[in-house]
């Protein structure tokens, strides 16, 4: 969302992306798969083993895929991730690589609600709601939503 400019009179109210506790499990399998491994090729290393090098540096090329697919994925798609209010608008990236940047307008929110860490938005034109799982301090961003709604029109029978 490098590409994402507010234009002008248009003022950021608040800029999220994900929480650090979404990298929780992928910090306790980087710690476990470099414990296994390096465990492995210590043993691997020992004096006196007549274990080719070939197995060892295959060991630790595993090692690294393990650690990139588990771990460094993860951090980058989850920094990737954001949230942006402003004054006139909701702008959402999802934390894929490729993924386009979605501006949602405020007069097109039905209604935002919260439950536990995500916030859900009803939207003009779409039956189901979309949904936007560990937005940080979803409570404050939900009430800036609401806040930002126009008001909904009085209908007389």
């Amino acid at each position: 969302m490098g590409l994402f400019r507010p234009v002008r009179g248009e003022v950021v109210r608040a800029d999220l992306t994900s929480p650090l506790h979404t990298l929780t499990f992928p910090t306790l399998e980087l710690i476990l798969v470099t414990g296994l491994s390096w465990m492995l090729i210590g043993w691997l290393d020992q004096p006196g083993s007549v274990v080719d090098p070939q197995v060892r540096n295959t060991v630790v090329l595993v090692w690294l895929v393990l650690a990139f697919w588990r771990f460094v994925w993860p951090l980058l798609k989850s920094r990737r991730r954001r949230l942006v209010v402003t004054d006139q608008r909701l702008v959402v990236r999802a934390g894929e690589m490729r993924a386009r940047t979605d501006s949602i307008p405020f007069r097109d929110i039905r209604s935002v609600q919260r439950r536990r860490n995500g916030i859900y938005l009803a939207i003009v034109g779409y039956e189901r709601p979309l949904y936007f799982p560990d937005v940080p301090r979803a409570k404050k961003v939900t009430a800036l939503i609401e806040e930002s709604l126009p008001p909904a029109p009085v209908r007389y029978w």
